[in-house]
């Protein structure tokens, strides 16, 4: 997954996104082969207002993602679904209206407490990654993000990653935490010349001076300004024990 908040090019980042999503990037830092094919999704924007897509199908092969290429890009995602049917419903961003703003959401990993309950049906509603979105909300994210994240996440313990993108009108956030296969889970945070970018993994050709954001770690840009605030968000956990493998998105 990729964050932009000032935008960049598309012709410049979705080559470099499509072989993330690929498991084929030359800047990986890590040894997984995973490719990402249960659909994908974008913020770009369009008469100066940031808008969504997604899709069921990979983005390497679905002719809409190069369609995008002439536009300014905000968010990538690609998902590896490990909860939820493949659709287009579960493909990230998600996106929310809270208090007077319309807010974007993409999500790297499992969380297991909030996997759905047998029965429940399937959608949107029924995906862990939808499910942490709305008790972002549900905390107060449009108020003060900062605290919607602590509080939302620290009530959270059996989850391999809750690597998180936001994105809306006037800002941007950046979430690392993981408890398992840190070499896999990483945010990176580099700079182009538009401003501040984080990535799942350091894209070739894409922005300069990566470095990788550490466990616990959150990152807020002004998206007017570019003006970019890193602190220590979270008390990273450590849970021990069995948890799935890693599985959802660059």
């Amino acid at each position: 997954m990729l964050l932009a908040p000032r935008g960049l090019p598309g012709r410049a980042v979705l080559t470099s996104f499509r072989a993330m999503a690929l498991g084929r990037n030359p800047g990986k830092t890590h040894d997984k082969t995973f490719d990402h094919p249960d659909g994908w999704g974008i913020v770009y924007e369009e008469d100066g207002r940031l808008k969504s897509h997604r899709s069921a199908r990979p983005c390497w092969d679905d002719p809409d993602f190069d369609g995008f290429g002439a536009e300014r890009v905000f968010l990538l995602h690609a998902r590896r679904g490990t909860s939820g049917e493949v659709s287009a419903d579960n493909a990230h961003p998600f996106s929310l209206y809270v208090d007077g703003a319309t807010w974007f959401f993409c999500h790297n990993g499992t969380v297991r407490d909030l996997l759905p309950d047998p029965g429940e049906r399937v959608g949107e509603a029924s995906t862990d990654s939808c499910r942490l979105f709305r008790r972002l909300a549900a905390e107060g994210l449009g108020a003060d993000p900062a605290g919607a994240i602590r509080s939302a996440y620290a009530r959270l313990a059996d989850f391999t990653s809750l690597n998180t993108l936001l994105l809306s009108d006037r800002e941007a956030w950046a979430v690392c935490c993981w408890t398992r296969d840190g070499d896999y889970y990483t945010l990176h945070l580099g700079e182009a010349a538009s401003g501040p970018i984080v990535s799942s993994e350091p894209l070739d050709g894409i922005g300069r001076t990566w470095v990788s954001l550490a466990n616990g770690d959150g990152v807020r840009v002004d998206r007017r300004t570019g003006a970019l605030e890193r602190r220590a968000l979270l008390t990273a956990s450590r849970r021990k024990g069995p948890l799935p493998t890693p599985g959802s998105t660059p």
